[in-house]
């Protein structure tokens, strides 16, 4: 089941942002029913064949032109790729549909390269790629469907040690799939993490975030306050070598303004209501 419950989407904008996937996450970690019913409900109504890829060996069975165990090494081939090259003159949610349409082969050229050879690093390196992404991304203002690679990824890391392990891997995989699918979609930004590395906080610690998150002018908008909310979690969980999340979180904090990465065509979600 896990790989409708990722994979779900009503829409292609919904398949994106993996709401299912959240939803499953949240009511664990605050033990609701009523958050489960709303997971299952997404999974259960909202559906598309993206699964496929996980199904079907044929898809994962291809000779790989490179392998390699970094998320952020494949991000950076992605990310000089030409045949991603002026695809799309904006971002947003219908992109998605044309980079699995007509850049099925490549895409997969690039998920198939991530080697899962320490699974539990590699993830800790996946949810640095997400951090990295989201930051990324605030060059043209912070964007909303990246923002939702780093909440299911906190999402992953709150049922990983619920799942039976058989699945493990490929809730994993499937996360890498639809990342890279929506980082092609949303023009590709360039990833600096020496960037973030050397941010200067200014005295500014996790104390000033949750300020942020309950009191500050953006503290309404649920987006926001997941976003700097799975920065916190990640760096409990794995430690904050060089202040990676704490940075990332203070920089995030400090230059949003609202929510970027929608397409010309796309209504604007009321990204403040809870999604």
């Amino acid at each position: 089941m896990t790989g409708e419950i990722f994979l779900a989407g009503e829409s292609m904008q919904q398949l994106q942002v993996g709401h299912p996937l959240i939803h499953l996450g949240y009511a664990f970690e605050i033990s609701s029913r009523e958050v489960a019913m709303e997971a299952l409900g997404l999974a259960a109504t909202c559906y598309s064949d993206l699964h496929k890829y996980l199904d079907d060996p044929k898809y994962s069975n291809k000779p790989k032109l490179y392998e390699t165990s970094s998320p952020l090494e494949i991000l950076a081939k992605v990310n000089s790729d030409k045949e991603f090259d002026d695809l799309f003159d904006n971002p947003g949610g219908d992109n998605m549909t044309v980079v699995f349409r007509d850049h099925e082969e490549r895409l997969l050229h690039h998920w198939n390269a991530w080697h899962l050879v320490d699974p539990t690093k590699q993830f800790e390196d996946s949810q640095q790629a997400a951090a990295a992404m989201l930051i990324a991304s605030g060059r043209t203002g912070y964007d909303f469907f990246i923002v939702h690679l780093l909440t299911t990824s906190h999402a992953i890391r709150i049922l990983i040690p619920l799942i039976p392990p058989k699945f493990h891997i490929n809730l994993l995989k499937q996360w890498w799939l639809v990342t890279l699918a929506i980082y092609i979609a949303q023009l590709r930004p360039k990833l600096d993490t020496d960037g973030i590395k050397n941010y200067d906080l200014k005295g500014r610690n996790w104390t000033w975030i949750q300020e942020q998150a309950v009191k500050g002018k953006h503290s309404l908008d649920a987006h926001y306050v997941k976003a700097v909310r799975a920065l916190q979690e990640a760096a409990k969980t794995w430690g904050d070598k060089d202040e990676f999340y704490l940075k990332a979180a203070v920089k995030f904090a400090d230059e949003f303004s609202s929510w970027g990465g929608f397409g010309e065509s796309e209504e604007r979600f009321e990204v403040q209501q809870n999604h």
